[in-house]
C-alpha cells in the first residue's frame, strides 16, 4: 500500500510538474472571483507573489479566476483527482465533500473577525485540517474569512426580527441556510450564485445574504435597495491543495507553499474585515443602497431566534461533540482575546 502511494504520488509530480525551464514547475491555481481588485483575487495574487519569490522561480503560479475552470464543485474535484493543484472553495461548496465544515455556519457565533481568525488558527481549525485530509484526501492548507454575511432587500428596512417576516430570500444551495432563514419566518428559496442577480431583477425573490464585498463586485447592489450589516453568518474559504501533489513536493517548498496560503489567508481576512465599511459606503454613495448597521442588542434579537434552532438543525447534520467542541473553543477564543 505503502509503495503504491508513493508510486501514485511520482506519477502525480511527473504529470503536473514538468519543467517549465531550468528545473521549473509550474502550478495552477483556480478560483471563482474574477479578475480584479477583490480580496479573494488581491490574496491568489500574494500568494503567487510569495511562492515565485520565496523559491527563486523554480516554482511558477498560473491564475485561473472567474471559473475558467468551472465552479467550485467542480474545481474540488479536479483538486481531488490531480488535474489541479490548488483552489479556493467557499465553506457551502466543500460542505458537499466534508459535512462536517457546516457546524462554522452557526448564526453569531462569533462576536467578532478576530475571534473567528482565533478560531480557524487555533486548535479546532487544526484538528478539522487534518479530519479533511484524513476524509476526503484533500489537503487544507488553511481557512480564511469569506466575510459575515447579511441581508439585502427590495421590500423594506430590517432592523428587527419581525422585518423578516414573508420576504423571499435567495439562499445558497445549503440546508443550513435555508433553515437559518426559515426560523426567521422568511422563505429560503435556494439558487445558484450566477442566478442571483436576475432572480433579484425578475422578483423571483426579495433578497439574499452576502458580504458588502461581494453585494457590490456581484452586482446584487444594484437591484437591492436595503442592506442591513446584521451579521447573521460567518462564512469560510478553505485553501485546498492536492495531496499526492503536496507530498512530493521538497520539505523547503512544502514549507513555502504552505506559508504562502498563509499569507494568503491573512491578506482575505484583512480586506474581507476593511471591506465591510469600504463596500458599505460605495453601495451607500455609488448605489444608493439604505444601510443599517446592527447594533449589538439588535444582533441579540436575532441571535434568541435563530440560534437555538439551527444549533439543533446542525447537530442533526454533522453530531453533538463536533458542535460543543466549536462552542467550547469560542469561548476560549473570547478568554484569550478579551480577558
Amino acid at each position: 500500500m505503502a509503495f503504491r502511494k508513493m508510486l501514485a504520488a511520482a506519477c502525480v509530480a511527473a504529470l503536473i510538474g514538468l519543467p517549465q525551464g531550468a528545473g521549473a514547475m509550474e502550478i495552477k491555481f483556480g478560483i471563482g472571483v474574477a479578475e480584479g481588485d477583490y480580496p479573494e483575487y488581491n490574496a491568489l495574487v500574494r500568494f503567487k507573489e510569495y511562492v515565485e519569490f520565496k523559491t527563486n522561480g523554480e516554482i511558477t503560479v498560473r491564475l485561473f479566476p472567474g471559473n475558467q475552470l468551472g465552479g467550485e464543485r467542480e474545481m474540488i474535484e479536479q483538486v481531488q483527482q490531480g488535474s489541479l493543484e490548488l483552489t479556493f472553495p467557499a465553506d457551502g461548496a466543500m460542505a458537499g465533500f466534508y459535512p462536517p465544515i457546516q457546524v462554522w455556519s452557526i448564526p453569531y457565533v462569533f462576536e467578532s473577525a478576530p475571534q473567528a481568525w482565533s478560531v480557524m488558527n487555533g486548535p479546532f481549525g487544526d484538528a478539522m485540517r487534518a479530519d479533511i485530509l484524513e476524509q476526503t484526501g484533500i489537503r487544507a492548507l488553511a481557512f480564511s474569512q469569506n466575510g459575515f454575511r447579511s441581508f439585502t432587500n427590495n421590500t423594506r428596512p430590517i432592523v428587527n426580527p419581525e422585518d423578516m417576516a414573508g420576504l423571499k430570500i435567495r439562499t445558497m444551495e445549503s440546508p443550513v441556510y435555508m433553515e437559518m432563514v426559515g426560523a426567521l419566518g422568511a422563505t429560503a428559496v435556494p439558487i445558484s450564485g450566477a442566478e442571483v442577480v436576475m432572480a433579484l431583477r425578475q422578483g423571483v425573490v426579495d433578497g439574499q445574504e452576502n458580504p458588502p464585498a461581494v453585494v457590490y463586485s456581484g452586482g446584487h447592489g444594484e437591484v437591492q435597495r436595503y442592506y442591513t450589516l446584521n451579521e447573521h453568518t460567518f462564512g469560510l474559504h478553505v485553501i485546498i491543495a492536492n495531496n499526492d501533489w503536496f507530498e512530493a513536493l521538497s520539505p523547503g517548498h512544502q514549507q513555502i507553499i504552505q506559508d504562502a496560503a498563509m499569507v494568503m489567508a491573512l491578506t482575505e481576512n484583512l480586506e474581507k474585515t476593511e471591506g465591510d465599511w469600504l463596500y458599505s459606503r460605495k453601495l451607500a454613495e455609488e448605489l444608493g443602497m439604505e444601510i443599517h448597521v446592527s447594533s449589538p442588542e439588535e444582533k441579540a434579537a436575532f441571535r434568541d431566534i435563530v440560534q437555538a434552532p439551527v444549533v439543533d438543525f446542525i447537530r442533526t447534520r454533522v453530531g453533538d461533540e463536533l458542535v460543543d467542541e466549536l462552542l467550547a473553543e469560542v469561548e476560549a477564543a473570547k478568554d484569550r482575546l478579551y480577558n
